[in-house]
């Protein structure tokens, strides 16, 4: 019989680095075992009353936590680093604060020290988050951090968090108090948004535009749906575009540019991309919409798939795309 429970959720991700997170299972409990037992990696991942943890233990956390969670092995570069969880909120007095609400929480565990410090956590942090309320549907993320860890405060605020509380801990070796922070599905959406000078926008026709993309995520479609107004084209996330053999080429903005043809629209605001740009990239994200017959935004209305299997029909492939570039 299993210790940990699995799941088949596997995210991808990461910018200077390749970041796959895996489902956890048994065959990882060694690299949990060396970690646990590692008083300097605990000192940064649990804010409890001891130094290490034994084998039993190990298998007692990760066999409750994953009941009611899904924990993931973090890998860089095939190799891994840490463990990460998204875990159904498991204290009462927080679930009470948001009444009738999907709350979550993240625990993070980089294992491997020699990537402390790299800013993988802060991206990894990220696609949980992406992928609590894209693929999950949370109501919200409340995160726990102790007093002394000023990486763990930094990673969620910069990733949107608000301080809402703090409490004392009592028989801790290392914290004297705990900080709550708390994210929303309304402060994520809103921190998605895009905000463009009314004067650099332009209108161009959809049916016009080039794709560089090939699925559309269930889940990122239901959240563009929860700000959408079909009536109100003055308050549209206006659609990054590029010059690009004589077409004008999509950056971004795929998932409201479909929300916008199935409401109706024949038409969206869009404004010139000026970032920088991997181009070689772009160019083969259209040659893959030409070879499946994919021309137009109309087109990849029919191609809408839940976000678990965007993660790996699209994410995946253009992670490969880069890897054997």
């Amino acid at each position: 019989m299993s210790i940990i429970k699995t799941h088949d959720v596997t995210l991808y991700g990461g910018n200077d680095v390749d970041i796959i997170l895996r489902p956890l299972c048994d065959e990882h409990l060694p690299l949990l075992y060396k970690w646990g037992g590692d008083p300097e990696v605990v000192y940064w991942s649990d804010t409890g009353n001891v130094n290490d943890f034994d084998e039993e233990s190990v298998r007692s956390i990760y066999g409750s936590v994953s009941q009611n969670g899904l924990c993931f092995l973090a890998e860089i570069d095939q190799y891994p680093i840490g463990n990460f969880w998204l875990q159904k909120m498991n204290i009462s007095e927080v679930s009470a604060l948001y009444p009738g609400l999907d709350v979550r929480r993240i625990e993070a565990e980089i294992g491997e020290k020699e990537h402390w410090g790299r800013g993988i956590g802060t991206e990894i942090v990220h696609m949980l988050i992406d992928y609590a309320f894209y693929g999950e549907n949370v109501d919200v993320l409340h995160c726990f951090s102790a007093d002394y860890n000023l990486r763990s405060q930094k990673t969620l605020l910069k990733q949107g968090f608000v301080l809402c509380g703090e409490e004392v801990v009592e028989n801790s070796l290392r914290a004297k108090k705990e900080y709550h922070y708390r994210l929303t599905r309304q402060e994520f959406i809103q921190r998605r948004r895009v905000v463009v000078p009314t004067e650099k926008r332009f209108i161009f026709p959809i049916a016009d535009l080039q794709l560089s993309q090939l699925y559309i995520s269930e889940g990122k479609l239901r959240l563009v749906r929860e700000w959408f107004d079909p009536n109100k084209t003055d308050s549209f996330d206006p659609i990054p575009v590029r010059n690009f053999n004589g077409k004008i080429l999509m950056t971004n903005g795929h998932t409201r540019t479909v929300a916008a043809h199935l409401a109706g629209w024949d038409s969206v605001p869009v404004y010139w991309d000026e970032d920088e740009l991997d181009m070689r990239a772009y160019a083969m994200d259209v040659k893959w919409c030409d070879e499946e017959g994919i021309r137009s935004p109309i087109d990849l209305a029919g191609r809408v798939v839940p976000h678990k299997d965007y993660e790996r029909l699209w994410r995946k492939r253009c992670m490969e795309m880069v890897l054997e570039g």
